[in-house]
C-alpha cells in the first residue's frame, strides 16, 4: 500500500468567517431580541460560528435561518455570509457538489454587488470545492485569480490561507516540493498576523507536506506545534487534524503504540464534530497501523469503512488510494477476482486525476502566472519612466508660463501703480486668493504623483524583492542562525512594504480616486474608529451622483484635518460627520464630544489646522461656522455652492 499523505483537512477559504471573539450568550440574546431586520441575519451567522468546532449539523441550522431571512429581507449580503460559512460545513460533510453550486452562486452575487474582496473570497471557495472534487487545474486556475484579486486590493489578512489552498492543490497532484513553497509562504503570513485559529490550521497542513517529502522529524515537530495551538485555542476539529498526522509519523517512525493512540484520539473527535473528511483520514491513518502490526482483518475493516465514506461523498482524491488500499486487502483474502476490479478503478481513476498531463497543466498555469506577475513589474517601470519624462517637459513648460506670468503681473502693477489705495489692497487680496488655490491645487497634484510613485514604483520593486527572497528561502537549506536572518529581514522587508502603502494611501486615498468622496471617507473613518481610540459615525444624503473630483479632494481633506485636531486636542470619544447635497449645496458637519475650547482665543490665535481648513473653504468659495465651548463639545460646520 502507498503512504502518501493527502491533506487530512483540506483547508477551505471560508473568508467571510469571523474570528469568534464575542460573548455566545450575548449573541443568544441579540438573537432573542432582534427583530426580523439584517441585524438578526447577522447574528444568526455570528451564533452558527461558534457551533462549527463543536456541531456542524447545529451551525448548519444557524447558517439556513440567516439564508432564509436574507431571501426575505432581500438582503444579498446577508445571502452571501450565509454561502460562505455554509458551504464550509458541506465540504466537511463532503457534499463538495453542492457546495460547488452555492459558491459559483456566491461569485454572481459579489459581481453584481461590485465587490472586489467578496469576488475574491467566492473565486477562493470555487477553488476548494475543484480541489476537493479533483479538478486541480481548475482549482489553481481560480485560487490565482483569487490571488490577484486580494493582491490588487492588498487584503493581505486573507492571503496565508490562499497560499496554503494552492500549497494543497499542486500537492494533490503530487508536486510536493511546489506545494512546500507556498505553504511556508502562508504560515510565515499568519504568524506575523499572529492569528492561532489560522496558526493551527496551516502549521499542521505543512506538516502533511513534510511527511510526503519523507522529511519525517519535521512533519512531527509541526504536528506538536499545531496540537498546542489548536487545543489552546479550543479547536476540536484541527485537534483530530493534528493527531491524525502524529499517527501517521510514529507509524513511519515504528512508534505503532503512538501511532494507535493518536489514531484512535483523531477518529473520536471526528465522530464527535460530523466531520466526515477526519473519520476516513482517521480510518486510514489506522489502517496503516493494522498494518504494520500484522493485523491484516482490523486493517481490511478500516479498509473497508474509509472507502465506504469516501464512496457515499465523491471523494475522488481519496478513492485513488484506498481503492489500491482494498485491493491488495482484498487479494491477501484470496478474493482475486475482486481484487482486480478495485486494482483497475485505482488506475483508471489515478490516470485521470494525476497524470503526466495534469501534473504539466498545473505547472504550465504556475507559469503563466509569475511570468505574468513579472510583465505588471514591467509595465509599471515603464509607466514610472513616461511619468518622469512627463514631469520634465511639464516642470520646463510651466516655469516658461511662470516666466511669462510674473512679466505680466510686473507690467500690470507698473501701470496701475496710481490706482486708489483700497483698489491695490483688493488687487492683493485677490492674489493671496489665487496664490492660496494654487498651493492647494498643488498640493494635491504633487500629492497624487507621489503616492502613485510609491505604490506603483517603489511598491512593486519591493513586491519583487520579497518574492525573489521567498523563492530563494523555499530553495536553499541555510543554517539556524542565517535562516533567522532571513526570515528577520523577509519580516523588516513586509514592514516596509506595509508602511509604504499606508503611506501612499493617506496622501491621495485609492478609494477617493477610484469610488468617489462617500467610500473614501467611510474607509477613513472606520480606520480610525478600528484604532479603538475614537468612535466615528458617518452620515451622507443625496450624494447618489459624484460632486467634481477637485470639489471632492478639498472636502476630503477638511475632515481629515478637522478628525486628526479632535484626535489631538479634543480629548473626545465620538464624532458625528454629516454630509449632504441638497440641490445646489453641499453641506458638511463634525461634531465632536470633547472639551470644547472659548471661540474667543481662537479668533486671537488660529493654528495652523484651522488655517489650513480655512484656506481650503475659501478654496470652494465656501462658508466656514464653528461653534465651541469650554466642556461643550465642537461643531464645525462648512457649506458650499455646486
Amino acid at each position: 500500500m502507498k503512504s502518501v499523505l493527502k491533506a487530512a483537512f483540506f483547508i477551505l477559504l471560508c473568508l467571510d468567517a469571523a474570528a469568534q471573539n464575542s460573548d455566545k450568550n450575548a449573541i443568544l440574546k441579540r438573537i432573542q431580541s432582534s427583530k426580523q431586520d439584517t441585524n438578526l441575519v447577522l447574528a444568526y451567522i455570528e451564533y452558527g460560528q461558534f457551533y462549527e468546532n463543536e456541531n456542524l449539523d447545529s451551525a448548519g441550522k444557524y447558517y439556513l435561518r440567516a439564508r432564509d431571512l436574507s431571501k426575505k429581507l432581500r438582503y444579498p449580503t446577508g445571502n452571501f455570509k450565509f454561502i460562505t460559512n455554509y458551504t464550509y460545513i458541506l465540504n466537511l460533510k463532503g457534499k463538495f457538489d453542492e457546495a460547488l453550486t452555492l459558491n459559483k452562486e456566491s461569485l454572481v452575487i459579489a459581481q453584481e454587488m461590485k465587490n472586489q474582496l467578496n469576488i475574491a473570497k467566492s473565486q477562493a471557495n470555487i477553488a476548494a470545492s475543484y480541489t476537493y472534487l479533483g479538478n486541480f487545474t481548475e482549482a489553481v486556475k481560480y485560487y490565482q485569480q483569487s490571488a490577484d484579486n486580494l493582491e490588487k486590493i492588498g487584503a493581505k489578512q486573507y492571503l496565508p490561507r490562499l497560499y496554503v489552498n494552492i500549497g494543497s492543490a499542486f500537492e494533490h497532484a503530487n508536486l510536493f516540493e511546489k506545494s512546500l513553497t507556498y505553504k511556508q509562504k502562508a504560515v510565515a503570513l499568519a504568524r506575523q498576523q499572529k492569528d492561532s485559529l489560522q496558526l493551527a490550521d496551516l502549521i499542521t497542513n505543512i506538516g502533511n507536506t513534510y511527511f510526503n517529502l519523507k522529511r519525517y522529524k519535521e512533519g512531527e515537530i509541526n504536528f506538536k506545534e499545531g496540537l498546542v495551538i489548536a487545543q489552546n485555542v479550543g479547536s476540536e476539529i484541527f485537534v483530530s487534524q493534528a493527531y491524525i498526522g502524529l499517527c501517521r509519523v510514529n507509524r513511519v517512525l515504528k512508534k505503532l503504540d503512538k501511532a494507535r493512540e493518536y489514531g484512535e484520539k483523531g477518529l473520536g473527535l471526528a465522530r464527535k464534530s460530523g466531520n466526515v473528511f477526519l473519520e476516513m483520514e482517521s480510518l486510514r491513518a489506522l489502517m496503516y497501523v493494522a498494518e504494520e502490526n500484522d493485523q491484516p482483518e482490523l486493517s481490511a475493516q478500516y479498509t473497508e469503512q474509509a472507502l465506504k465514506i469516501a464512496e457515499e461523498n465523491k471523494m475522488t482524491d481519496q478513492l485513488i488510494e484506498l481503492y489500491d488500499d482494498y485491493a491488495t486487502d482484498l487479494s491477501r483474502q484470496n478474493k482475486h477476482k475482486l481484487a482486480y476490479d478495485y486494482l483497475m478503478k485505482y488506475v483508471l481513476l489515478n490516470d485521470s486525476i494525476q497524470g503526466a498531463d495534469v501534473q504539466k497543466q498545473l505547472q504550465e498555469l504556475d507559469t503563466k502566472y509569475e511570468t505574468a506577475q513579472k510583465e505588471k513589474q514591467i509595465v509599471i517601470l515603464e509607466n514610472e519612466k513616461q511619468t518622469r519624462n512627463t514631469l520634465i517637459y511639464g516642470l520646463t513648460g510651466g516655469l516658461l508660463v511662470l516666466v511669462v506670468i510674473a512679466v505680466l503681473i510686473y507690467r500690470n502693477i507698473v501701470i496701475r501703480k496710481r490706482i486708489a489705495e483700497k483698489e491695490v489692497m483688493q488687487l492683493q487680496q485677490e492674489k493671496q486668493l489665487v496664490a492660496t488655490n494654487s498651493i492647494l491645487k498643488g498640493q494635491e497634484e504633487e500629492r497624487t504623483r507621489v503616492a502613485r510613485d510609491l505604490h506603483d514604483g517603489l511598491g512593486g520593486l519591493l513586491s519583487g524583492i520579497k518574492l525573489t527572497l521567498n523563492s530563494v528561502k523555499g530553495n536553499v537549506i541555510l543554517p539556524e542562525e542565517s535562516a533567522l536572518t532571513f526570515t528577520r529581514a523577509l519580516n523588516q522587508l513586509d514592514g516596509a512594504i506595509g508602511e509604504m502603502r499606508r503611506v501612499a494611501h493617506s496622501m491621495m486615498p485609492e478609494a477617493l480616486v477610484r469610488f468617489g468622496l462617500i467610500d473614501a471617507l467611510t474607509d477613513f473613518c472606520d480606520g480610525i474608529s478600528t484604532s479603538g481610540s475614537l468612535k466615528v459615525t458617518m452620515q451622507h444624503f443625496g450624494l447618489e451622483k459624484r460632486l467634481d473630483s477637485s470639489v471632492e479632494i478639498v472636502l476630503y481633506r477638511i475632515v481629515q484635518e478637522l478628525l486628526n485636531n479632535v484626535l489631538k486636542y479634543a480629548e473626545a470619544t465620538e464624532v458625528q460627520i454629516q454630509l449632504t447635497r441638497v440641490e445646489g449645496t453641499v453641506s458638511l458637519t463634525v461634531e465632536d464630544n470633547g472639551k470644547g475650547f472659548d471661540l474667543g482665543k481662537l479668533e486671537q490665535n488660529k493654528g495652523a489646522g484651522i488655517r489650513n481648513v480655512q484656506a481650503r473653504v475659501d478654496y470652494l468659495n465656501g462658508r466656514l461656522d464653528i461653534q465651541s465651548a469650554p466642556g461643550e463639545g465642537t461643531s464645525v460646520l462648512v457649506e458650499i455652492e455646486v
